[in-house]
């Protein structure tokens, strides 16, 4: 398992982790850490948490070598590809899409849920429709360019963002799916509190099999943890060990002092941090 924790005495200026998926290639970690990069950047120049985690974000879905965005895989039926992504902020705002086709950045689109909509989910047409009312490009439903046949990736379904900025907290996530799914399949991405949570106690997000993520609400657990004074650490390890070892599993956390990161199988991922 990979694992990292950084714990400090000192509360955080600013920091952000990101990742590429639970089995993504290790050595692909120059993506997420680009991507945490822009976050940091933005962070720098006063901008939100919120816009740190989605553009972060927006770099991995436009990196090939992570199952998401530009870099998704096909469906079942080896022609559909249907993205789900989510967005929250520690004061309670939450956007998500599922099941979206035609979009390449559907961080976007979630982030327009969030800050535009008075709904937290739209889902298939509905939220293409959203997107066109938004001004976001809509791509022809056959082009497929830079995808991944069914079957050809391993299933590091996710990328993600935690983001804080020294005050609030943010996160992201986009995924392109598992292997093999079935038309309509919704994984814990785009469900509050399974794929991410986040609060003023932290910002949580996972990766790997979201059926099993999904119904553990993992992401809430972890937060519940963490306003109960457990470390970034433990709570890292308290969470894998509801998991079987089988089960593909990934995890970033934050917190106003400290950080953790594990995967059981791998995973390209970075951190930035910057102390008061």
């Amino acid at each position: 398992m990979d694992k990292v924790s950084r714990s400090a005495v000192r509360a955080y200026q600013r920091a952000i982790l990101t990742h590429g998926g639970a089995g993504s290639d290790p050595q692909h970690s120059d993506g997420p850490q680009a991507a945490a990069q822009i976050g940091m950047d933005l962070l720098e120049k006063g901008e939100s948490a919120l816009k740190a985690a989605v553009c972060a974000v927006r770099h991995l879905e436009n990196d090939p070598r992570f199952n998401a965005g530009s870099g998704s895989q096909l469906r079942i039926d080896g022609r559909t590809i249907q993205l789900d992504a989510a967005c929250m902020t520690s004061d309670g705002a939450f956007g998500a899409v599922a099941c979206l086709e035609g979009v390449r950045n559907p961080i976007d689109l979630a982030c327009g849920v969030l800050l535009e909509s008075p709904h937290i989910l739209l889902t298939g047409e509905g939220a293409r429709i959203f997107a066109r009312d938004q001004g976001i490009p809509l791509l022809p439903l056959t082009d497929h360019s830079n995808t991944r046949a069914p079957g050809d990736a391993p299933s590091c379904d996710t990328v993600g963002a935690v983001v804080f900025n020294g005050t609030n907290f943010a996160c992201a996530l986009s995924s392109g799916g598992i292997s093999t799914a079935a038309l309509g399949r919704v994984g814990d991405v785009p469900l509050p509190g399974c794929g991410l949570y986040c609060g003023p106690a932290g910002a949580i997000a996972c990766t790997g099999y979201g059926e099993q993520i999904a119904l553990k609400i993992l992401a809430r657990e972890v937060y519940g943890w963490l306003e109960r004074g457990l470390n970034p650490a433990d709570a890292e390890l308290k969470a894998r060990g509801l998991f079987y070892a089988e089960v593909q599993f990934g995890i970033i956390i934050l917190t106003p002092t400290g950080c953790a990161a594990s995967a059981s199988d791998g995973m390209a991922w970075a951190h930035m941090t910057e102390y008061e």
